[in-house]
């Protein structure tokens, strides 16, 4: 009974989830079930069967691996008999306190040209190395040379050395001598080496196997992708196997081997040309990887269908609940100040006619807020326009004062100087009505804004202007360095009373163009510098003021003008705005 209250009082959409839930999802975990027992035992059979196969296929590769080596040695030792040089040597054997060479080259570059193409026949061979009767050695790569000291009081030698002349194989075993790898294990093959004819001794032959071209042949056949076997010798030491940290190990005890049986199937088969035996561990995890993949699907199956009747709870919700619910969220959204997304009306009923008034309504809204934003920018732009206005003439009557004095004074090639800078620097200003103009242009208006503030001052300052090449294409509302350039002038340097210097230098850093006026002159009291940028009705700050706004009305509010200044050292105002191309503002 309480089970029913408490289902009474969920909501609907809930009520749907609960009961469509257990209807869809209990079945397919019943059918998961059922299908991973049934199909586990019948691969566990089928692998059983595979594995006897695979482990026959795998014997059969490495004997022929190992009828290559025995090939090698029958085929060098017809290739050696034709060399008459051998059959010439007197036999004594050297000192062996160095490893012995043959003086005779030619001899030599026959012999290992010989094992060289003996080693192209067989490639399963990994190297080979011949001793003459002399004990003068003959390798397929010079990396064999080393150890042969060793390698001649070695007991595989000896062994050799006191057979009939019948191949004789040797444990896998990594060595210092006769191995292109000390690190790397290898398995050799040694034979005497006879005259056919006169039986008389050509020297001893050693053939090298590496271990990875055994265990490169343990490529699974059949379904299952079986990583485990490994070979084991007479020793009871693992000489081969798939997994590199197992090679030259002992093999594992029975107890060991009993309690790993219930995680491992495991499969052996013995070798008929070599005292070994190929074992075979396959995880039981990996076994039945196949059937968790079938459980997987089923499960992914009864995901997709809880999904589908999710979306029927879901879709029956919405043609009752949803309509209601959306609209309650869209009114959160307007009282949040988002109104630029229309309520989605799917529907005709009363409930589709509210959402159609309410979009009309928000949409009417939305019109008017644009329309407000669009005043506001055009209203911050005439306000900024006519500041620059009032900017402009002021220059201009300085100047012309200024050519009126050359003029009277009979400096004519002066007075035509300024003339041409005046002009240079209106023609930048007007720049045909456009707001934005490039670097360069801006450029040349402060060279020629300097050049007659300097004619005007000639004792009162230097100046300096270095920009970046990079930089000079990038776009700069126009007369943007000139009220800076006028405010250091007139508030730094001619306040200050000595003579000072003024530099305009610009970088760019990631794409941010920083243009730096500095200047040492008066510098800026810390109580006054606070409001510089603010404005405050203040004369001194109206340039200031002018192209912080302007930088932020074209390139955005995180961009601007920042102004360091100590008293009596200088002030330095950088300028930062991100780098684009020219753009013919109108």
């Amino acid at each position: 009974m309480k089970a029913i209250a408490w289902f009474r009082k969920q909501k609907i959409q809930y009520k749907i989830i609960i009961i469509y839930v257990p209807l869809v999802l209990i079945p397919l975990l019943l059918l998961s079930f059922f299908s991973y027992k049934i199909n586990t035992d019948a691969v566990i059979a089928q692998t059983k069967k595979n594995m006897r196969d695979e482990s026959g296929l795998i014997t059969t590769r490495i004997d022929a691996i190992l009828g290559a080596a025995e090939s090698f040695a029958n085929n060098a030792m017809l290739d050696l008999n034709k060399e008459a040089g051998l059959k010439l040597q007197d036999g004594a054997p050297k000192p062996m306190t160095q490893i012995p060479i043959n003086p005779d080259y030619i001899i030599r570059n026959q012999i290992e040209m010989k094992l060289d193409i003996a080693k192209l026949i067989f490639p399963e061979v990994e190297s080979a190395v011949f001793v003459d009767r002399s004990y003068n050695v003959y390798v397929t790569d010079h990396r064999l040379v080393a150890g042969s000291i060793k390698g001649f009081s070695s007991p595989m030698f000896e062994a050799v050395a006191a057979s009939n002349g019948l191949p004789i194989w040797f444990s896998m075993e990594k060595r210092e001598f006769w191995s292109l790898a000390p690190e790397e294990p290898v398995l050799t093959a040694g034979k005497k080496i006879y005259d056919t004819e006169s039986l008389d001794l050509l020297g001893y032959l050693f053939v090298n196997i590496n271990e990875k071209t055994l265990s490169s042949v343990y490529a699974p056949v059949g379904p299952v992708q079986s990583n485990g076997y490994y070979i084991t010798d007479n020793r009871g030491m693992i000489i081969s196997s798939s997994r590199s940290e197992q090679i030259l190990q002992p093999v594992l005890s029975d107890s060991e081997l009993a309690d790993r049986s219930d995680q491992f199937l495991r499969s052996t088969m013995h070798f008929d040309k070599m005292d070994w035996t190929l074992v075979n561990e396959i995880p039981l995890m990996e076994l039945t990887r196949q059937t968790r993949k079938v459980s997987s699907v089923i499960l992914i199956a009864a995901g997709i269908c809880l999904l589908l009747a999710l979306l029927g709870a879901i879709i029956l919700s919405k043609a009752i609940a949803s309509p209601i619910i959306s609209l309650a969220k869209h009114i959160n959204r307007i009282r949040d100040e988002n109104i630029d997304r229309p309520v989605q009306v799917r529907s005709s009923d009363e409930i589709g006619i509210l959402g159609a008034g309410l979009n009309m309504m928000l949409g009417r809204v939305n019109d008017l807020l644009i329309r407000i934003k669009e005043e506001q920018q055009q209203k911050r732009e005439y306000e900024l326009a006519l500041i620059q206005e009032q900017i402009k003439p002021h220059f201009f009557y300085n100047t012309l004062d200024l050519i009126y004095v050359l003029c009277k004074s009979g400096e004519s090639v002066e007075a035509s100087r300024a003339v041409k800078a005046l002009a240079d620097y209106y023609r930048v200003s007007l720049s045909n009505g456009k707001e934005i103009i490039s670097i360069r242009e801006e450029i040349r208006n402060v060279n020629s804004y300097l050049y007659i503030q300097k004619a005007r001052y000639p004792d009162m300052f230097t100046f300096s202007v270095h920009i970046q090449n990079e930089l000079l294409n990038g776009s700069i509302p126009k007369l943007t360095l000139q009220p800076l350039i006028e405010n250091a002038i007139y508030h730094g340097l001619k306040e200050n009373g000595t003579a000072g210097h003024i530099s305009v230098t610009g970088v760019m850093h990631q794409q941010i163009i920083q243009l730096k006026i500095t200047d040492d002159g008066l510098g800026i009291a810390p109580q006054k510098l606070a409001g510089l940028l603010q404005g405050d009705n203040n004369e001194d700050s109206f340039g200031l003021h002018s192209v912080h706004e302007r930088i932020k009305l074209y390139f955005g509010d995180q961009y601007g003008v920042t102004i360091t200044s100590r008293q009596g050292e200088g002030t330095t105002v950088l300028l930062e705005f991100p780098m684009i191309g020219e753009t013919p503002y109108v």
